[in-house]
């Protein structure tokens, strides 16, 4: 019981501290260290609650259950304390997966520690909405500001995200849980293991990669979104199921983690209204559904406000599209086998098993929400990448797993159960194997490079956009400044047409006819020159030398003020 009283109470803080520092940023128009407190004990007073008021059953860990504990633990140790640290002269990171995704991060933790602008226009477009769920940012930023250091804290909420998330997934599913999050994959790793001897760690020709490392370790906002939300699916299961002894939470407390979802993960809050729809409409005849409406209509102001930040106003265009069959395209059902294996077959049979055999309540509803939740993955896309379907997918995946094994695994004979794990696991197992046992890490900046434009930006205010080269591991954009344009991987995944961007970043870096003009366009007056940009624009004539002002400069380095130009015809 006092583990679910610290999982839930923890996930409170978080979820309330950052909210609060949303507000209070709005107001104030940016983070400050009084601010920063006050969410901080607004945080802890809800967490106090939320400590008093939960409740669980003791529940028995088996053999199995602690065995995954600690490979779970293990793998968070290796990725999140290597998540970004010092090597000789570099930075660098553990996990392949993370070097664009990283940047982004960085640069919103930065800014906001810094001083900058909240809510900011786009920090990596000019001229774009900032439509993004950056909540994990957020709350990195107000620990920065509240003395924690930047690296220790990315290492030490990676690690507690990732206890809370081994936790909440037991409570949710047990061993089986734990081992379809940690080994998640079809037969492709294996497959190709045979075939060709070797292992890809970026396991490239793969759809459905080991969810692991290709989306805990890269997408922050699943540290809170992914325990809260499992959280809040086993309360509502139990309260389906009339409690039966299940754990239970008030809803104030389940208002706090739901309400607060938009801020930190839009699939999740996506996944979990369908959930709480299905679970009220379930209970409409067999249990109170006083509780579920209760907490949908407490959630409805503070929702609507995230919802209503974290898309821009709902100006955010949306990228809804038919497309059906994901990213299978030519390969036929090869490609299902190669990435689910036997999975899809057994939550079919799941299905007949929870119409048929008179499954309870709650899982009938995870069923329901998680096969929906996939087959609509399979045949729409939510974003103009395929691939980001699986943060969809991730939520049906784990919805079905407690249905899965208790009607379909569960009652089987030990070898058939044994055989069936294998055929689920063993390649996501082998994966997780390869992706951890990388020696030497991933560059992703020069920490000379680094402290020198660190130095230069201080000549900057934080919230001037700077004209510099688009790429993801700028010192530039790591520092948490706003750019004229960003790593155009970050744009594209967002839906951003930079095109036009990208032609007036062109002409002004190659002073080309009309240059000042794309300057005023791109509503920048600062222009950053060093190795990445006369690599990008060897042919440049540069012809700001003789009318901007040099404000700092470093070994072929020089940031420059356009302002004088600019006032020119």
């Amino acid at each position: 019981m006092t583990g679910w009283r610290a999982l839930c109470a923890g996930l409170v803080f978080v979820a309330v501290a950052t909210t609060a520092a949303a507000g209070v940023g709005t107001l104030h128009g940016s983070l400050d260290t009084r601010g920063v407190w006050i969410s901080f004990v607004l945080g802890a007073a809800a967490a106090t609650l939320t400590w008093r008021t939960a409740r669980a059953p003791h529940a028995r860990i088996t053999v199995a259950d602690t065995v995954l504990f600690i490979v779970f633990g293990l793998a968070s140790l290796r990725v999140f304390l290597w998540l970004l640290y010092p090597s000789g002269t570099e930075w660098k990171i553990q996990s392949p997966h993370n070097l664009g995704d990283i940047a982004l991060h960085l640069n919103l933790i930065n800014r906001w520690a810094n001083g900058g602008k909240f809510w900011p226009d786009n920090p990596f477009l000019s001229g774009a909405a900032f439509a993004y769920h950056p909540g994990m940012d957020l709350w990195n930023a107000a620990l920065r500001i509240g003395g924690v250091p930047l690296i220790e804290g990315l290492r030490w909420t990676g690690l507690l995200g990732a206890a809370a998330t081994a936790a909440a997934l037991w409570r949710w599913g047990r061993g089986f849980a734990l081992a379809a999050f940690l080994f998640a994959g079809g037969l492709g790793t294996i497959w190709a293991l045979c075939a060709t001897g070797s292992l890809d760690p970026m396991q490239s020709e793969t759809a459905w990669k080991n969810v692991f490392l290709a989306m805990f370790v890269t997408q922050r906002g699943l540290l809170y979104a992914l325990p809260a939300g499992l959280v809040l699916m086993t309360v509502w299961r139990a309260q389906l199921d009339g409690h039966n002894g299940g754990p239970f939470l008030p809803p104030a407390v389940q208002v706090a983690l739901y309400a607060s979802m938009p801020l930190f993960n839009a699939p999740a809050f996506l996944f979990l209204s369908l959930h709480l729809a299905v679970c009220a409409l379930s209970a409409w005849r067999r249990s109170p559904v006083r509780p579920f409406v209760a907490v949908g209509l407490a959630s409805v102001i503070p929702a609507t406000w995230l919802v209503h930040m974290v898309t821009a106003g709902f100006t955010a265009g949306g990228s809804l599209r038919f497309f059906p069959g994901w990213m299978q395209e030519d390969q036929g059902p090869v490609f299902w086998v190669w990435n689910f294996g036997v999975f899809l077959p057994l939550v079919a049979l799941a299905g007949i098993g929870v119409f048929r055999r008179g499954a309870t309540a709650g899982d009938r509803a995870a069923w329901l929400t998680g096969a929906a939740t996939l087959a609509f993955s399979f045949l729409f896309l939510v974003a103009p990448w395929p691939w980001d379907n699986t943060k969809l997918i991730l939520w049906g995946y784990l919805a079905v797993l407690p249905p899965v094994w208790q009607l379909v695994i569960c009652e089987r004979p030990a070898w058939l159960r044994g055989a069936l794990c294998i055929l689920l696991f063993a390649s996501g197992a082998t994966s997780l194997a390869a992706g951890l046992s990388l020696p030497n890490g991933y560059r992703l900046a020069d920490r000379a490079e680094l402290g020198g434009m660190q130095v230069m930006l201080r000549n900057m205010p934080v919230d001037a956009r700077l004209a510099c080269a688009h790429e993801y591991n700028h010192p530039a954009l790591l520092l948490g400044q706003p750019l004229a344009m960003g790593y155009d991987g970050h744009l594209y995944s967002q839906g951003l047409d930079y095109s036009q961007v990208e032609h007036d970043l062109d002409t002004l870096m190659n002073g080309a006819s009309g240059w000042r003009d794309a300057a005023r366009r791109l509503e920048t007056r600062y222009l950053f020159w060093g190795p990445r940009e006369q690599a990008k624009w060897p042919r440049s004539t540069k012809p700001w030398i003789d009318c901007a002002v040099g404000i700092a400069s470093a070994e072929g380095w020089k940031l420059y003020l356009l302002t004088p130009c600019l006032l020119e015809d």
